[in-house]
């Protein structure tokens, strides 16, 4: 049997359109939902890796590692590289299967970054960055730099930035960027845009793409670590000896968070509305709300909780 016609319209059509209209914001959400987040967090004290669920705070893993964990930094294939300075070592953890590979590499190696295929390493020890090919492991020419190599960064053209904290200096390529005393961080945005602040002169720094300054910021508190929100626009800093955190836009304006214990870790989730702090003394993990600046909630993961990242989907 034919369906009635109204004006050789089917019926049932505009009865469809109404059900899909309804529908469209749960679709929408449904399409538009980010995979969940999985907070991979370094426990010094415990010499542990955490995997952890911001939403519940349930940690899912604690893999051992051969001491102390200082940086983070995910490996092309998924896996994470840790920097073990007392002991001289990197380790690369296998997320999944909780395998944990030791590389002996002596010196005290710290900031990580990755350059295509070769992990860059901070060495404070011999004041280079040291170069390490992802295959096979071994080490490649390294290069000087400034005294007491920290962090490290590279911008989106490959130029490298290294927080030198002993010259109170950012290198960047052949300059350095004069900066607030004892810079032990250093984060850069897409635009190529650096961010940086010292934890004994207590003063946050925004340099542009080329290198000239276009911001400085007087905060106090030790900041001992910053990071760009995912869009560039916002920078968040650990306040270690202030027990909070600041958020900085771009325009100098400062809205300052308490969190819990001795903030020192940092990330972002995806969106970049929540800021996840990790407390090096307690072991906690704060949660902020970036938009209001509030902070929402506190995590007990661990017991001196430091670097941290997200787990790559």
């Amino acid at each position: 049997m034919t369906a009635p016609r109204s004006g050789g319209i089917p019926i049932w059509f505009p009865l469809a359109v109404l059900a899909l209209l309804i529908a469209w914001p749960t679709l929408d959400r449904v399409i538009a939902a980010e995979p969940p987040t999985t907070l991979v967090v370094a426990d010094l004290r415990a010499d542990e890796l955490l995997l952890v669920n911001p939403e519940d705070g349930v940690v899912s893993a604690r893999i051992p590692l051969p001491g102390g964990a200082h940086e983070l930094l995910t490996l092309p294939d998924g896996r994470v590289a840790v920097s073990i300075e007392q002991r001289g070592l990197l380790a690369v953890v296998n997320l999944d299967t909780a395998e944990v590979t030791e590389i002996a590499v002596g010196g005290t190696p710290h900031g990580l970054a990755l350059e295509g295929s070769t992990l860059l390493v901070t060495d404070r020890a011999t004041n280079q960055i040291r170069r390490f090919a992802l295959d096979g492991w071994g080490e490649l020419p390294a290069s000087a730099t400034g005294d007491w190599p920290h962090a490290i960064a590279l911008t989106a053209d490959g130029r490298l930035v290294v927080a030198a904290a002993r010259d109170n200096a950012l290198r960047f390529g052949d300059r350095a960027l004069p900066v607030s005393a004892l810079p032990e961080t250093v984060s850069v945005a897409a635009d190529g845009a650096i961010a940086t602040a010292g934890a004994v002169g207590g003063q946050f720094q925004l340099f542009d793409a080329h290198g000239d300054e276009e911001l400085r910021v007087t905060l106090a508190g030790r900041p001992v670590r910053v990071l760009f929100s995912p869009d560039g626009q916002l920078i968040a800093v650990a306040l270690s000896a202030a027990g909070a955190v600041a958020l900085v836009d771009r325009s100098g304006e400062v809205r300052r968070v308490d969190v819990a214990g001795v903030p020192d870790g940092l990330v972002f989730d995806a969106s970049g509305h929540q800021l996840y702090v990790s407390d090096v003394v307690g072991g906690a993990i704060s949660i902020v709300d970036v938009r209001t600046a509030s902070f929402l909630r506190e995590l007990q993961v661990g017991s001196a909780t430091g670097a941290i990242i997200r787990r790559s989907p």
